[in-house]
């Protein structure tokens, strides 16, 4: 097999083993615990570090810079989809927030945090 599509097989598999274990765990302990583990920084934490394994210090920090802005545009995100869901249903608020986020991003990407 050749190591590169090894490495992306094996990275799949632990960032999914991340994910489903948090879902895991949020079926036990209710929807807003569950939020809270689904909000967490696992799947980021787990690609910064898969990040720093496979191209070094110098690119992993360079990924968290974007998943750092990325973290302030999901919390508008979250509002979004949270005050709209009610009023909206799932899909259109999906569509609301997913152009909060951009919104949100957009100018925050041309910072030079």
């Amino acid at each position: 097999m050749n190591p590169r599509i090894k490495s992306v097989a094996l990275d799949f598999i632990f960032g999914g083993s991340i994910v489903a274990g948090a879902l895991l765990i949020a079926s036990f302990l209710g929807p807003i615990y569950g939020g809270i583990i689904a909000g967490a920084p696992l799947r980021a934490g787990s690609v910064i570090f898969l990040e720093y394994l496979h191209n070094g210090i110098d690119s992993a920090t360079r990924l968290t810079r974007g998943v750092l802005l990325a973290m302030i545009a999901n919390v508008g995100f979250s509002i979004a989809l949270y005050l709209c869901m009610p009023r909206l249903g799932l899909y259109k608020s999906f569509l609301v927030a997913g152009a909060v986020f951009v919104l949100i991003l957009a100018p925050l990407m041309k910072l030079n945090l």
